[in-house]
């Protein structure tokens, strides 16, 4: 899976698929069900970015049920979270507010702050994409808290890049510019952590 994954973060899509495919062959061949679950939600990461949206859908929904029989709380959170992002981007709301809202169940169960920040950043976008931009502000910033004390320093960086985002489509240059900042703090305190 490792090797899957090193081919995807260089861009190598198809080698990438191939990898996690024969990864999930050898999984499911020694019954290693806990893996099995987060397996299919990388490889529907891998099909999305090849903008194969029905294959990476099925991937999701297939975790999601492997996750959920095995009671793992987080990883369901995860799966749950890459679905609603899917459907975000489909522009299917209703679905993807609902699936968004079951990842953030979740994760509060799970008690991880991690992905109770991807949870509410995904539905901040959604009430981004509804034009709540008040609702969409409340969400982000209640991840942010989240993420900020939680160590993850690349996930909150790429966090504040999405709000920051999102700010600019608004005109709000300042407030942009301001997470921004906050996105490279992020980055600088990860790359020292690497260093150490």
């Amino acid at each position: 899976m490792e090797i899957g994954q090193n081919y995807k973060a260089l861009g190598k899509l198809s080698i990438a698929r191939e990898y996690m495919v024969r990864s999930l062959a050898v999984y499911e061949m020694c019954d290693e069900q806990r893996l099995e679950g987060l397996s299919h939600q990388r490889l529907g990461k891998t099909l999305e970015k090849q903008n194969d949206l029905e294959g990476a859908e099925r991937e999701y929904r297939l975790a999601i049920e492997i996750e959920q029989a095995l009671d793992d709380a987080v990883a369901s959170s995860i799966c749950h979270t890459s679905l609603a992002e899917l459907l975000l981007r489909e522009r299917k709301l209703p679905e993807a507010e609902q699936e968004a809202q079951l990842a953030l169940t979740f994760a509060r169960r799970g008690e991880d702050a991690q992905t109770q920040g991807q949870a509410l950043i995904a539905l901040a976008q959604i009430c981004h994409q509804n034009k709540d931009y008040a609702g969409a502000d409340k969400l982000f910033q209640q991840a942010l808290d989240l993420l900020d004390t939680s160590q993850a320093h690349e996930l909150a960086a790429s966090a504040y890049f999405r709000y920051a985002n999102l700010l600019e489509q608004r005109n709000e240059v300042q407030r942009s510019l301001s997470a921004i900042k906050k996105a490279y703090e992020h980055q600088r305190q990860g790359n020292r952590g690497e260093l150490e």
